[in-house]
């Protein structure tokens, strides 16, 4: 399907590579963001899939290489056209921290952003006109650090027409556990709600599986999954995988840095463990005491997002990401 970026017209069936400028850095340094253009062969949606607004993410902006790289080798065979932006935050993926190093700033709690703000609002802006109006639907994948995996997908209260095809959406991309979110903060998918966007944000990968080709795989056939749902790719979605969705949860965080210690393993993602477990300890490195120890808060905790390997930690640094089982339901 041919699709039109800025004065350049793609003819259906065609991978093309698009910068949009951004602004100057002090070092003379034009910033510009990369997006790639894959065509279909078939009239159909515009689909953005947006990656490393968080520049430790390093799973999804390789997902997204390959994400390319499936489709041309598929001899582009689906409807509409791909929007693939990898790499939303380039100072952000240079530093390999979270947030922007150039302000401190997170990029994914600014949108839309300013002309004259901080860099990182810039930068929201620059993405927020030349960028998410010309898709009609975004996934925005996020994922874990270095040291972290995460799967969950978020999905809304299907109160309108717009929300039960995000929640249809969330319920094909894989996850057995789906998070029922209001978004109120300075997201990219919020802001492109607003703009009348139908978004969903998956969360996947991490460095731990960086060098596992299953979880790619996975990835790619929960995407297309999805993509069936918006009529992108033939058939009929498959729904039956998510096995809760919670409405409450939240993130723990140690209050001591030290050695991380890993007590539970990627066996236990998706799954439900019992109130009181211990799932990972803080020890000093110079002393081997024990600074803190993680357990699961809830008596069914959902296990959304496990810190798996053997890692320094900060206090307040990402470990687990967890769901309260008693405030979910059975899609």
């Amino acid at each position: 399907m041919a699709f039109n970026w800025n004065a350049t017209r793609i003819e259906d069936g065609i991978a093309a590579y698009f910068q949009f400028p951004v602004c100057t850095m002090a070092s003379g340094y034009e910033l510009t963001i990369p997006v790639h253009v894959v065509t279909g062969r078939r009239a159909g949606p515009t689909l953005l899939i947006s990656a490393t607004s968080h520049g430790e993410e390093l799973w999804n902006l390789e997902f997204v290489r390959r994400i390319r790289d499936h489709f041309v080798a598929k001899d582009f065979n689906f409807a509409g056209t791909l929007l693939l932006a990898p790499n939303l935050n380039p100072h952000s993926f240079e530093s390999g921290h979270r947030n922007t190093p150039i302000d401190l700033h997170n990029l994914n709690r600014v949108f839309p952003g300013a002309q004259d703000g901080w860099f990182s609002e810039i930068l929201a802006h620059a993405i927020a006109e030349n960028l998410l109006p010309k898709a009609d639907i975004i996934f925005d994948y996020h994922g874990g650090g270095s040291d972290t995996v995460i799967h969950y997908t978020y999905t809304v209260p299907q109160d309108t027409p717009v929300h039960r095809q995000i929640h249809e959406i969330a319920l094909a991309s894989g996850a057995e556990v789906l998070w029922e979110h209001v978004e109120s903060r300075g997201t990219l998918t919020n802001w492109g709600e607003q703009l009348g966007k139908v978004c969903v944000t998956p969360e996947i990968g991490g460095g731990g599986q960086i060098t596992d080709p299953s979880a790619f795989a996975y990835g790619t056939q929960y995407l297309e999954n999805m993509m069936k749902v918006i009529e992108m790719l033939p058939g009929t979605a498959t729904r039956d995988v998510p096995r809760i969705v919670v409405r409450k949860g939240g993130t723990l965080k140690p209050r001591h840095g030290g050695l991380f210690i890993p007590e539970v393993g990627l066996d236990l993602m998706g799954k439900t463990v019992p109130g009181g477990t211990l799932l990972g300890r803080v020890v000093s490195p110079n002393s081997f005491a024990v600074l803190d120890e993680l357990v699961a808060p809830y008596p069914k905790t959902e296990m959304m997002q496990i810190r798996n390997r053997i890692s320094k930690v900060h206090p307040g640094e990402y470990a687990y990401i967890v769901g309260d089982g008693d405030s979910g339901y059975a899609p």
